[in-house]
């Protein structure tokens, strides 16, 4: 073989052997290009992932600060309500007897006119009927808002329930257990005894009880 024939055939497999080379390259840029699109597509996903969570946690702590906030306003709302019962309950039960004043209020104005009348007027029985006038109305009153008089008189069987013994006698006129004396009336409100009638009882010792039956 000649030089130029060598020479050619060295160059041939020269550009072979660069052929190949190419080819090569080509095969291996080939096989790395599914690998980077894989890995781009996972790191999508996974930044596609990080961006929901991150909108779920900040709509969680948006719904948080709300449910803190209504829990709050329901806080004061109850507690002004509270104080608002207090108040409603504290006035109700101080202006609860304003009517029952009122009307009191006119019975005492009556009792000035009398007094001033009587200042002018010596007649006596003025006074008396003016006196009687503002008793009677007073009466009425009490009677208005449920108060009662117990009833009790001298000769009524002593009652523990609505009579209160202050001193015991000793009258034979009167059987034993009984009243003798009423020395302050009772009252009752809305038919429960709020003063009981102060009264003296009748007490007979046994020995004039005796007595009394042999004279018989």
């Amino acid at each position: 073989m000649t030089n130029k024939e060598e020479e050619f055939v060295k160059k041939d497999n020269e550009e072979e052997k660069q052929e190949q080379g190419e080819n090569n390259q080509d095969g291996a840029v080939a096989e790395k290009a599914p690998e980077n699109e894989d890995k781009q597509s996972d790191k999508k996903e996974k930044d596609e992932e990080v961006e929901i969570l991150k909108k779920d946690k900040e709509k969680l702590a948006k719904e948080l600060q709300e449910a803190k906030d209504k829990v709050l306003r329901i806080s004061a709302d109850t507690d002004n309500y509270r104080k608002r019962l207090a108040k409603e309950s504290d006035d109700k039960v101080k202006y609860a007897n304003q009517g029952l004043i009122l009307e009191l209020l006119n019975v005492v104005d009556h009792l000035e006119m009398a007094l001033e009348h009587s200042a002018e007027d010596s007649n006596v029985e003025a006074l008396r009927d003016g006196v009687e006038l503002t008793l009677k109305q007073f009466k009425d009153v009490l009677k208005k808002y449920g108060v009662e008089e117990i009833k009790a008189k001298e000769g009524d069987t002593f009652d523990p329930n609505v009579h209160e013994a202050m001193m015991l006698d000793e009258r034979h006129d009167l059987d034993n257990n009984c009243i003798s004396t009423v020395m302050q009336k009772g009252y009752k409100l809305h038919n429960r005894v709020i003063r009981s009638s102060k009264v003296r009882v009748n007490k007979k010792e046994e020995k004039n009880n005796t007595q009394e039956e042999n004279n018989e």
